[in-house]
């Protein structure tokens, strides 16, 4: 049973390069080790046994023959691919004859919850031991394969047989620290179309494209890649490894732009920025902090690729994070060398890792002791008459179709959103005599400039919800239960059950120009 969490709400008023491809000598692998790929966010790929027969029959994820799978088997090493369904939707094993397949309990559910997905991967580790003999295991995770590894890791002590000791991990393109695309998508989704005028019949055009796209990727996957749910969730992972991470950045900015946005955001590979996949700290678009998260990171490089296979045709470009060469070759480096001199968990080497999953387990019921997510304010605007806006730096417009954005002489087309072709984002610059969106189709959302935000602070099983800044009025704080906001009290106490993996928290207000600001974040358990 998950544990109920006390919420105490008040109001506080308060002023406020790519890396060099290493020349590899391959030593023999060890008997009984094994690489693991874990495939990510909305992706379905068949469990493979290291069956010669199997080799490029790993799905669109792995099968690439430029890929690090086909690389490590080249060099001998034993490699499986983890089961990972799309709702519900599954690909037949590849084994060779009278090869065992995993129950179906260790098959990932790449729209599901983070960590029901790493106590799955977990489950099919331990398959791997008692079927196939594998003693130790080294895992390289694309995108949400790396947050599953992650999580696997941690819940390592709750696993209900013999589990291979887990060497080492490799991500690409895992969202660590958040997806800035995610975020995006929260917000607007989120209740912030409640709103008045022109803006809202923008609303009306883009909820439902937004609603589509969030019911086939899966609330839980989205609203799980949000900064605010990761600065939590991070807090509560452990690991006795260094990490090596890989990041895309084929999308980039013009340079007339691209100077003043944060790495969280730009450069990226269409879904998750530089910082974010290198897990480096950075800033939001409002100069808040954005943490890294808590693990030693090997940075693998950043190279120019897309995320994946589906945003190669929408990008213009066939390198994928999957199937690029040089990033293969770092794969395989990080395999042969693990980087740090212990285990990530299990095992004589990765015994302090083991020993901090074992804490955590004891602790399944309770969040991490201590934390704090703070989300700034914002509001939705939408073009005047014409289509002429005067953007603020750092503005961000959600673009309907292939809608530009005209600054000058210049013209912004943005890039999808979650790989979306009928919604596109683009960072609006300041330009003279304003930015210009023809047919006024696009959503324009402007971060507060004041410091106004609303701030989540736990310890223990308490939570603490804040509302910092002046000039805010008729401020409430509400949580989201299934489908429906509900109001809490101004001041007092109110529990909140805690019946899934993450809690949505808002707070609307006015400000002074009678306008809708909103800030939301998402509490992880």
């Amino acid at each position: 049973m998950r544990a109920t969490r006390q919420l105490l709400v008040c109001l506080v008023a308060a002023v406020f390069a790519a890396a060099a491809v290493p020349s590899l000598s391959v030593a023999a692998p060890a008997a009984g080790s094994a690489v693991v790929f874990v495939s990510g966010f909305t992706t379905t790929t068949p469990f493979t046994s290291s069956a010669p027969q199997c080799a490029g029959q790993e799905g669109p994820t792995w099968d690439a023959p430029t890929g690090a799978p086909a690389l490590l088997r080249a060099a001998g090493y034993a490699v499986f691919t983890a089961p990972v369904g799309n709702h519900g939707r599954t690909t037949a094993p590849c084994v060779a004859p009278a090869q065992p397949v995993p129950p179906s309990t260790a098959t990932i559910d790449s729209n599901g919850d983070v960590d029901a997905n790493g106590q799955a991967l977990l489950t099919f580790l331990a398959f791997l031991r008692a079927s196939y003999g594998i003693t130790s295991v080294q895992l390289v995770g694309h995108s949400d394969g790396g947050l599953w590894s992650r999580s696997a890791i941690t819940q390592y002590a709750t696993a209900s047989g013999p589990t291979p000791t887990v060497q080492s991990l490799t991500t690409l393109g895992t969202p660590h620290t958040g997806s800035y695309a995610a975020d995006l998508a929260e917000y607007v989704h989120d209740g912030q179309c409640d709103t008045t005028g022109f803006e809202q019949k923008i609303c009306k055009l883009v909820l439902p494209i937004l609603d589509q796209m969030i019911g086939n990727l899966g609330d839980d996957a989205v609203k799980e890649l949000s900064s605010s749910y990761l600065a939590g969730w991070n807090t509560q992972q452990t690991i006795g490894c260094p990490v090596t991470t890989i990041a895309g950045t084929y999308v980039s900015l013009p340079s007339w732009i691209g100077w003043a946005v944060p790495a969280y955001y730009f450069p990226d590979d269409g879904v998750v920025g530089e910082a974010s996949g290198l897990n480096e700290s950075s800033w939001s678009l409002t100069l808040q902090r954005i943490v890294a998260a808590p693990f030693q990171t090997v940075d693998g490089g950043a190279f120019p690729v897309v995320h994946s296979a589906t945003l190669s045709s929408l990008l213009g470009t066939p390198n994928t994070l999957t199937n690029y060469a040089q990033i293969a070759t770092v794969v395989q480096s990080s395999i042969v060398s693990p980087p740090g001199t212990s285990a990530c968990v299990g095992g004589t080497s990765g015994a302090a890792g083991t020993a901090r999953a074992k804490a955590a387990a004891a602790s399944t019921a309770e969040p991490a002791s201590s934390g704090t997510v703070r989300a700034r304010f914002a509001t939705l605007l939408a073009p005047a008459s014409g289509g002429r806006f005067a953007a603020r730096p750092r503005d961000v417009a959600l673009l309907l179709g292939s809608t530009p954005v005209r600054c000058g002489g210049r013209s912004l087309a943005g890039h999808p959103l979650l790989g979306s072709r009928r919604l596109r984002i683009a960072v609006l610059p300041r330009c003279k005599g304003g930015v210009v969106v023809p047919g006024r189709r696009a959503l324009i959302v402007r971060r507060d400039a004041a410091g106004r935000s609303l701030e989540l602070r736990w310890t223990g099983a308490s939570v603490r919800a804040s509302v910092h800044g002046r000039g805010l009025r008729a401020v409430r704080i509400e949580t989201k239960t299934g489908a429906r906001w509900r109001a809490l009290p101004r001041s007092g106490r109110a529990l909140l059950p805690l019946t899934a993996a993450r809690v949505p928290v808002r707070a609307i207000a006015r400000g002074a120009d009678g306008r809708r600001w909103v800030a939301t974040a998402q509490l992880a358990r």
